[in-house]
């Protein structure tokens, strides 16, 4: 399962409040809805979860980050997609809307 973070900047990382993502699903289920293309991958920058802050609202968040293993690709429909983190060009609150619409999150806010 492609993990989907909600993140926002503190003191320079960012950090997932909470420390869990905010939607856990198949890879192929979301890469459409949140335009996942192979140029949005990033490599200096991950999700740091923070499970000792309080859970958010999408929309008091800065950035989604999309992070996928090695067994969320097939190898015949997602050529040129490595493992490792990409983002949403779509801002929390939108990406949270867009996903909803697929599936229940992994989570809620307090």
């Amino acid at each position: 399962m492609a993990r989907v973070w909600f993140v926002r900047r503190r003191g320079g990382q960012w950090i997932a409040p909470g420390g869990t993502p905010a939607f856990e699903l198949p890879f192929a289920e979301i890469v459409f809805p949140l335009d996942i293309g192979t140029h949005r991958a990033i490599s200096d920058e991950r999700p740091v979860p923070a499970p000792e802050e309080p859970l958010a609202e999408p929309a008091a968040l800065q950035r989604v980050f999309i992070e996928i293993d090695d067994h969320d690709l097939d190898g015949q429909t997602f050529t040129g997609y490595r493992p490792g983190v990409y983002d949403s060009p779509y801002s929390p609150a939108e990406a949270a809307r867009r996903l909803t619409a697929v599936r229940r999150p992994a989570r809620s806010a307090a």
